[in-house]
């Protein structure tokens, strides 16, 4: 249902994704936005559809924790039909293709939304990746 709050308090620890980061349309590094696109596994317990803030956390030997903004969903403003997990690190300029990542939920952010162009869905972004920002000081 998207409330991973309530998931993490009854696993006593954040809810977590994994999977392969895969090239997507590349719409959100056009917006300013480069969004790291996770395949997951098929039975993955895959949030409900919505933007949440999370951990990205790339393991190996540069073992990193970075804050993320993370949309679950089919991209609706673009006519989307695929459901895709798509993470947009904050601060991170690199490449993290091919790169077995998870991602650790903390909280909801909103639902997802269809937006009449372009301007407003970038307006949009901006103001959730501030309030992960601030959700993940």
């Amino acid at each position: 249902a998207g409330d991973v709050r309530a998931a993490a308090a009854a696993l006593g620890r954040p809810h977590r994704l994994g999977g392969v980061v895969v090239r997507g349309d590349q719409r959100g590094r056009e917006i300013g936005f480069p969004t790291a696109n996770l395949m997951v596994h098929r039975y993955a317990a895959v949030p409900a559809d919505g933007v949440y803030a999370a951990w990205l956390i790339r393991g190996g030997e540069h073992a990193a924790r970075l804050p993320a903004s993370v949309s679950i969903g089919t991209n609706p403003t673009f006519s989307g039909r695929e459901r895709r997990v798509e993470a947009y690190v904050l601060d991170f300029e690199g490449d993290l293709y091919g790169e077995r990542v998870s991602l650790d939920f903390v909280a909801h952010l909103r639902e997802q939304r269809t937006y009449d162009a372009i301007e407003p869905l970038i307006a949009q972004i901006a103001e959730d990746v501030e309030q992960t920002r601030a959700l993940l000081r």
